[in-house]
């Protein structure tokens, strides 16, 4: 099945998650948007129940930003994909993964978003943790301007 393992969209967590990242930026985020419908370009926020929060924020790894696209499903699972011209990224939890030899908590890395190695990040909730975590990776690569250690931090957060 796959992210949320056909559960809900977690609109709370994704709020939560948002919020922690302007705490933790403050003016590093340059912009929030949401999405609503599944293909559904992203917007300001307006009413109703959205299934995703795009965060850009400054500076980036390489470039001179870059963005979060977050998503939490109310079964835990969630994913942080970061993308800048030339790198992407991600952090995810998937439940399904459970009956498999993928771990449950993983990260896509930037040479091959195909491949599921363990995360660095080892809590799993609440959301505003995870996105601490995040955000931890991500700074490591940016104050180093590499993208390699990203997923290389021990017991986040």
């Amino acid at each position: 099945m796959g992210l949320g393992n056909g559960s809900p969209i977690d609109s709370d967590a994704i709020d939560e998650s948002v919020e922690r990242m302007r705490r933790q930026l403050d003016t590093g985020v340059f912009e929030v948007q949401f999405q609503y419908q599944k293909g559904e370009p992203f917007s300001p926020r307006r009413d109703g129940t959205h299934r995703a929060a795009r965060v850009t924020v400054m500076p980036g790894i390489h470039q001179r930003g870059g963005y979060f696209d977050i998503q939490w499903w109310q079964n835990g699972d969630y994913k942080y994909h970061y993308r800048e011209k030339g790198l992407e990224f991600r952090f995810r939890r998937e439940e399904v993964n459970q009956s498999t030899k993928k771990p449950v908590q993983h990260f896509h890395p930037p040479d091959d978003l195909d491949k599921h190695r363990k995360s660095c990040i080892e809590v799993e909730q609440p959301p505003s943790l995870v996105t601490i975590a995040v955000l931890k990776t991500w700074w490591e690569a940016v104050k180093n301007s590499d993208e390699n250690v990203v997923n290389a931090q021990n017991g986040l957060p």
